[in-house]
């Protein structure tokens, strides 16, 4: 038998494919890396803005809890409050308005009421301070009324001179006065119906 010795190299094609085979590999392989490694950067800065945020957010969050913990403690304790004012003032005050206006002097106004827990200030315009005497003493004798005490009395002019005019002096006109009384209110008077007539 006679060797069959083939001198020339075998050339094989499987092995030119199967590296091109992992080039392309390689490549996909480094692309896929670098793809993944920009997501991973993009991720880790918007995961910084993400955390700043919050951390802003949180901080918003606490202010706006704390103001409201404030609001709800001041209505509570207007509310208390008022409540409170309202079941001390617990008087009708018709017939005090009526026994003021009804003890008033010839021309003269009644001005302000101002109601207190138990007592009533009010402002009145007078023509003479012999009428504001005569008013104070129908108020002391008043059942309504424990005690009064006059507090401010100021002087008016009817119709006062405006800027640029010339002051005359004016014999005919006599100011009035615009005085400020607080009565002390009987309130068991009050309470008991004392007002009905």
């Amino acid at each position: 038998m006679i060797p069959d010795i083939n001198l020339m190299p075998k050339l094989e094609k499987g092995e030119t494919s199967s590296k091109l085979l992992y080039v392309l590999l390689g490549i996909v392989v480094l692309l896929g890396l670098v793809v993944l490694s920009w997501m991973y950067v993009s991720a880790k800065s918007n995961l910084s803005d993400l955390t700043s945020e919050q951390a802003e957010l949180e901080e918003k969050r606490i202010k706006l809890e704390a103001e409201l913990s404030a609001l709800q403690t001041m209505n509570q304790g207007s509310l208390e409050e008022s409540v409170a004012f309202v079941e001390l003032v617990s008087y009708p005050v018709s017939p005090l308005i009526d026994e003021t206006q009804g003890l008033l002097p010839e021309n003269t106004y009644l001005r302000e009421y101002e109601f207190g827990e138990s007592s009533v200030t009010i402002k009145v315009d007078f023509e003479t301070l012999n009428e504001v005497s005569t008013y104070v003493s129908r108020l002391e004798n008043s059942p309504y009324f424990i005690d009064s005490q006059v507090g401010t009395i100021e002087n008016f002019e009817l119709d006062p001179a405006e800027e640029g005019e010339s002051e005359e002096v004016k014999f005919n006109e006599v100011p009035r006065y615009s005085v400020e009384v607080m009565l002390m209110i009987d309130i068991a008077f009050v309470a008991v119906g004392g007002g009905i007539r």
